[in-house]
């Protein structure tokens, strides 16, 4: 088994401190990818995926992909392994409570209602064969919004929600999942991948952005600041089964290194970055 990940920054600090050490502490092999370019998009991360499956990669061999920047794993390959043995599909992508980037359009999309407390697929983590996941990236080089109806509708009225989603990997592997659910599944209650962002309203995308501008303009002083750590305080006393911790979302992240080097997690995902806190202070 083999960790993907992707960054342009190797000395981000959820990088060095959270994802890298948790992977080797956990016993998994972790292969980062480096991306030198300028201006790097989404677009660039399914690229350099695409390359370094085709060029490196067993295709037999269950490939994990993860954010790189606030991502760690509290887990290893056997729990990993045994949780994705139940799942029907051959891929598996994380799950989150939002509709993002799509809000309501992406509730119009889907012919049943959410099921489990994490119904909305999140792209911060997904699992499957190599050989899987390089075909699923070639036959998708692009989001393929002119295989729905409502999209294609939109798009006639001036709406082109590729033109405005485009920013978002999320958006793009939302469709692919939706055209593709024999084969694509999405990990409603948290057995591999854990979803530990903000719920945002369907109706209102600008909201997490606000909360972010605010955040930025004002620092821990911020109101989304102090609601977010508040919120992850709580949510974090209840230990996690999943393998990978995904703390989505500018707020959150930085709430969440604050609570660390204050000292303030709990135990059980406290325990697994103690060593490597120590060293960085």
């Amino acid at each position: 088994m083999k960790v993907v990940t992707i960054a342009t920054d190797l000395e981000n600090p959820f990088l060095t401190r959270l994802l890298m050490p948790s992977c080797r502490d956990a016993g998994l092999d972790l292969i980062v990818l480096h991306s030198t370019k300028e201006q790097f998009t989404f677009a660039d991360k399914r690229a350099a995926l695409t390359a370094y499956l085709s060029e490196a990669a067993d295709p037999d061999e269950l490939t994990v992909f993860t954010d790189a920047y606030d991502t760690l794993f509290i887990q290893g390959k056997q729990h990993i392994e045994r949780a994705y043995a139940r799942f029907p599909q051959r891929v598996v992508f994380s799950g989150e409570t939002n509709s993002w980037p799509i809000g309501v359009i992406g509730l119009a999309l889907r012919e049943n209602p959410p099921v489990g407390r994490l119904p909305y697929l999140n792209s911060g983590g997904f699992i499957g064969p190599a050989g899987d996941l390089l075909d699923l990236c070639t036959r998708y080089p692009e989001p393929p919004s002119e295989r729905f109806t409502v999209l294609e509708r939109l798009r006639a009225h001036g709406y082109d929600t590729t033109a405005q989603f485009s920013f978002s990997d999320q958006y793009h592997w939302t469709l692919v999942q939706l055209l593709e659910p024999d084969r694509i599944g999405v990990d409603h209650d948290a057995a591999i991948f854990e979803y530990y962002g903000p719920t945002g309203s369907h109706l209102v995308m600008q909201e997490p952005l606000y909360d972010v501008i605010e955040f930025r303009e004002k620092g821990v002083a911020a109101g989304s600041y102090q609601r977010e750590r508040a919120r992850l305080l709580e949510q974090l006393q209840t230990p996690s089964g999943a393998a990978q911790l995904h703390f989505a979302s500018t707020v959150t992240k930085a709430a969440f290194l604050h609570l660390l080097d204050e000292g303030l997690l709990p135990e059980w995902v406290a325990s697994v970055t103690a060593n490597d806190t120590a060293a960085a202070r």
